[in-house]
């Protein structure tokens, strides 16, 4: 896009000269980490979904007991469901601090991204291992799902860039110091 002579009107500006970091900051970034762990967390639910479906539908040729029957499979499959209700629960409680304007509300948006890449990864990797070689067909869909929950981690801001925001924040740090504002 180009606008070459064009003038706006100081009242159509979003922020004053200088602060455009600030309403990122403050308006854009808490949306798209949001979303991003509601994204994560769909990732999470499929899977989940997926594998419970496998687990129960497919049996053993030669015994002709289905994969759930085995007290291990469903123990994996239990903890799989688990993380994805957890996740839920920690971004509920992260969109109530948005909507109530908690002190904890920055700092709950952080977490909530990192961990939901976390998670999201750990539930398609638990999947795909509970689903064996299934996994990898294509009309499960598992193995793009998790391809898919590898973005998280490495979209801006990364898994590890969120670890350190989290712990500047809850250690009384700003959240970016002046050298790399």
């Amino acid at each position: 896009m180009t606008a070459d002579g064009l003038r706006v009107s100081t009242g159509a500006m979003l922020a004053a000269d200088g602060a455009g970091l600030d309403t990122a900051l403050g308006a854009v970034l808490p949306w798209f980490l949001v979303l991003n762990a509601a994204f994560c967390l769909g990732l999470a639910d499929s899977a989940v979904a997926e594998a419970g479906r496998h687990l129960t539908r497919t049996t053993l040729t030669h015994t002709g007991a289905a994969l759930r029957d085995a007290p291990v499979t469903r123990r994996g499959f239990a903890q799989l469901k688990i993380r994805a209700d957890a996740l839920r629960a920690f971004l509920g409680d992260t969109l109530t601090a948005l909507e109530t304007g908690r002190d904890d509300a920055m700092l709950r948006v952080l977490q909530v991204k990192a961990l939901a890449g976390e998670t999201a990864a750990e539930v398609t990797d638990g999947a795909m291992q509970l689903c064996g070689g299934s996994a990898f067909r294509k009309e499960l869909g598992l193995e793009r799902r998790f391809r898919d929950s590898r973005a998280a981690r490495v979209m801006a801001p990364t898994t590890d860039a969120l670890h350190d925001f989290v712990g500047r924040v809850a250690t009384g740090l700003p959240l970016f110091d002046e050298a790399n504002r």
